[in-house]
């Protein structure tokens, strides 16, 4: 089956290169203002912008922008990784790619108590791509995914402390595999449906507890399988299907801005908690000869923590320091070419300035792959080594 015609012009533009700056193929970037804390607040809606919409609808019932009813982000990351292979023979074997984040998050309030809101995001992916004279050519060359999640949601504010809201995903996936051997290129695309919850207590004006969480979706990829010539008249390019479980996330987090002697300043903590054990086998069926590789990936934990100064000298400026432990759900005896992860720690600092009508983000990280990366597979002993720069802007409009 040929790829999809009907894919939309906004699905194409939203990921059209991503490296996956979360650990396994989860992209974290929603949001310059939340990159500045290492994402952590998001889900309490720490900055007062339209992000929540994505990380929280529900944060977005107590956003305060005075008589404006309705607020737009847009925002993008550069992600710019070093990542690569070193083998135990000493060979060095590069596999990573630039590439950019883009999203938008929009919310309006009708009233006092219900909120509408809508993100376009980019919320998994990843790249790889070796030489393909490398090493372990036969294992993969290039890996492709990327994913854009179109989330509408609506916020109810049941009491003045207490909001809910419940929203959907319909959600585009792509992937691109390709190889040095007999089926030298695989590719496929899918759409899935998902859903979310949120949950916010504002338990005094400047603290607030939130709760999201995101549904597993579901992705059955069509595609086809291109074969070398040299194989073509046997093998041909078949139709190929593959079944893949983006996984469910929880995430709890918690914003206080702090008082008295210390009310210049804002402290915030989030856990997410994402099961990554759905993703236990990548199997394409359709194929002359079977094409299976073992995942069996483990669920895991993320913990950030943010501090926000808001200075004296300019009420409109704020900024941003914040850090996180980003667990790998790869066990090193599955670790494979195409997705090489490990743990990673965030270092972050960023700032906002306000202007009128507009807020203007800005954001930096610094992550750090740590912790075990060995792989001993097929001939590719060795072990992946790497650091990630995330660049990270956002400009929000309120009327």
């Amino acid at each position: 089956m040929k790829l999809s015609k009907k894919i939309s012009l906004t699905a194409l533009l939203l990921a059209p290169a991503l490296y996956s700056s979360g650990a396994g193929f989860q992209i974290q970037e929603q949001g310059a203002s939340n990159m500045g804390t290492a994402m952590a607040g998001a889900v309490t809606n720490a900055n007062n912008d339209a992000t929540a919409a994505f990380a929280n609808p529900s944060a977005l019932s107590f956003l305060n922008k005075g008589d404006k009813n309705t607020v737009i982000s847009i925002s993008g990351a550069a992600v710019l990784p070093t990542l690569a292979y070193k083998g135990n023979d000493g060979r060095v074997a590069d596999c990573a790619v630039n590439s950019y984040v883009p999203n938008f998050f929009a919310a309006h309030k009708f009233n006092d108590r219900i909120t509408a809101s809508m993100s376009i995001t980019a919320p998994y992916g990843l790249e790889s791509k070796y030489d393909k004279n490398w090493q372990g050519n036969a294992q993969g060359i290039h890996s492709y995914l990327m994913t854009a999640d179109f989330n509408p949601s609506v916020s109810l504010k049941i009491t003045d402390w207490l909001s809910v809201s419940g929203g959907l995903s319909a959600q585009f996936a792509y992937v691109k595999l390709t190889q040095n051997a007999p089926y030298e290129k695989m590719s496929g695309d899918s759409w899935g449906i998902g859903g979310n919850i949120g949950i916010t207590i504002q338990y005094a004006d400047e603290g607030r507890i939130g709760f999201s969480w995101r549904s597993s979706v579901h992705h059955e990829f069509s595609g086809d399988a291109h074969s070398k010539s040299a194989y073509a008249p046997i093998l041909g390019n078949p139709d190929i299907e593959a079944e893949v479980d983006i996984p469910h996330t929880f995430t709890v987090g918690v914003y206080q801005r702090l008082p008295d002697l210390f009310d210049r300043f804002a402290i915030m903590a989030d856990y997410t908690y994402t099961m990554w054990s759905s993703f236990d086998e990548l199997k394409v069926s359709g194929l002359a000869a079977p094409f299976s590789e073992k995942e069996d990936w483990k669920d895991t934990s993320r913990i950030s923590l943010g501090l926000h100064y808001y200075p004296k000298f300019d009420e409109n400026l704020t900024l941003r320091i914040g850090s996180a432990f980003d667990e790998s759900p790869v066990k090193t005896v599955n670790r494979t070419v195409r997705i090489p992860c490990g743990d990673r720690v965030w270092f972050s600092t960023g700032a906002g300035y306000k202007y009128g009508a507009f807020t203007f983000d800005a954001g930096y990280s610094y992550i750090m792959v740590v912790g075990n990366t060995d792989i001993n597979k097929g001939g590719v002993n060795g072990h992946y080594y790497g650091h990630i720069h995330v660049i990270s802007a956002q400009i929000t409009y309120e009327f």
